[in-house]
């Protein structure tokens, strides 16, 4: 016979106890000290992404990842992205009888790369710098033109581009190919004078990029690599939003009477005396109710005039670049061929490289390719678009070796 208090403790509800795990909290990375690891290989360890560096090539056969520069200015910020220089290794590995070229061996990131100098700008020394490139390094499966061009203030979709962005191409376009007639220049546009696009790897790679996940995350990259570049080249530090200089179109780099009396300016609407062109606008008293008002120029001046300034971050555009051997330095000329051939940016070296190695040029905006154009900013556009090309290398993965059958 059950006795009450037993009957109670056997209709007593159990209790359930539930044992849950409860996962550690993420330790913090400490600050990072002079003698300790970069930025970068903190947030690689944040991330847990991690890599081997890549062992030395038996022989010029293992490059496969070509950079192409054709200003010292250039070649000064890609070498200080550089992470290891075999020549400091005591490797050495020559080049093919009658390359005339001259190179560097190295590690960025995850790949062995080789620099390759250009002997002067445009098509024609990049065209050669290439072939003889290829004869030397024959494994080459991506080559990237890295430097400065000039930039069109807006976009194919009105998006502000400012001096110092970096501008990746996804086609180039032959803007000076033609004939000069008397009464006006007649461009080849055939479908044989086309430049090819890019390989089926490298659109699809850009596609990836342009995604909000990659994008972010290669905007991340450029600011912690410029940060680093900044630190071996101090000459590539930030202009500053007060020398991001848009006129209008109509507004040429000249004398303008009665402020500078010059009788050759005041020939024509259009014309420049020689001495212009290489006088600053401070000097030559350029007006400033002639600059166009941006508001993503004006909110970078607010955040540089805040309690706490917040360092300027450039941008990545990608789009059509136009590439030829002239240099334009006319606000109207540019907006004419950017309207009718859709590009956002000028340079000079791209199409020379495109038919011998699959290429993307990445370039920084130094000048808007109009008549005010100046050297100011040269050194910072350099170092953007070399953080960049940095940041591109560490997304872009190369094809595993073939070990054949089985």
């Amino acid at each position: 016979m059950t006795t009450p208090a037993a009957e109670a403790r056997r209709t007593r509800p159990r209790k359930t106890i539930l044992l849950l795990r409860v996962p550690r909290p993420l330790q913090r990375q400490e600050a990072a000290s002079p003698s300790g690891p970069s930025s970068m290989e903190q947030r690689r360890q944040q991330q847990g992404a991690s890599y081997t560096s890549p062992s030395p090539p038996r022989d010029r056969r293992g490059f496969e990842v070509a950079l192409i520069c054709a200003l010292r200015v250039e070649a000064d910020c890609v070498q200080a992205a550089f992470d290891k220089f075999w020549e400091d290794e005591g490797k050495s590995y020559g080049q093919a009888p009658g390359d005339q070229n001259s190179y560097t061996t190295g590690i960025i990131g995850k790949h062995n790369v080789v620099l390759a100098y250009m002997p002067n700008i445009g098509k024609v020394g990049a065209a050669g710098t290439a072939a003889s490139l290829r004869s030397s390094f024959p494994q080459i499966r991506l080559a990237l033109v890295v430097g400065i061009c000039g930039g069109v203030p807006f976009g194919t979709d009105q998006e502000e581009i400012l001096l110092g962005d970096i501008i990746i191409s996804q086609a180039l376009v032959q803007y000076d190919f033609g004939r000069q007639y008397p009464e006006a220049f007649e461009e080849k546009d055939t479908l044989e004078d086309r430049l090819g696009r890019p390989s089926q790897k490298i659109r699809c790679f850009l596609a990836k990029l342009q995604t909000y996940r990659y994008h972010s995350r290669m905007q991340n990259d450029i600011s912690l690599h410029l940060k680093e570049l900044q630190q071996k080249l101090p000459k590539a530090k930030y202009p500053g939003t007060e020398n991001d200089k848009l006129y209008q179109p109509l507004y040429l780099h000249k004398h303008h009477q009665p402020l500078i009396p010059c009788d050759e300016c005041a020939k024509d609407e259009i014309q420049i005396c020689q001495a212009a062109r290489g006088i600053a606008c401070e000097e030559l008293g350029c007006e400033e109710k002639k600059l166009i008002i941006r508001s993503r120029l004006a909110e970078a001046q607010k955040q540089q005039q805040a309690d706490h300034p917040k360092q300027y971050e450039p941008v990545v555009h990608f789009g059509r670049m136009g590439s030829g051997d002239t240099v334009i330095k006319w606000a109207e000329g540019r907006d004419r061929i950017a309207k009718t051939k859709g590009v956002i940016a000028f340079e000079m070296e791209g199409a020379g490289v495109w038919e011998y190695f699959p290429s993307v040029v990445i370039k920084g905006v130094c000048d808007y390719a109009d008549s005010h154009k100046n050297k100011q900013w040269q050194d910072y556009a350099a170092a953007t678009a070399a953080a960049c090309m940095k940041a591109f290398l560490t997304e872009w993965t190369s094809e595993d070796k073939s070990t054949g059958p089985g």
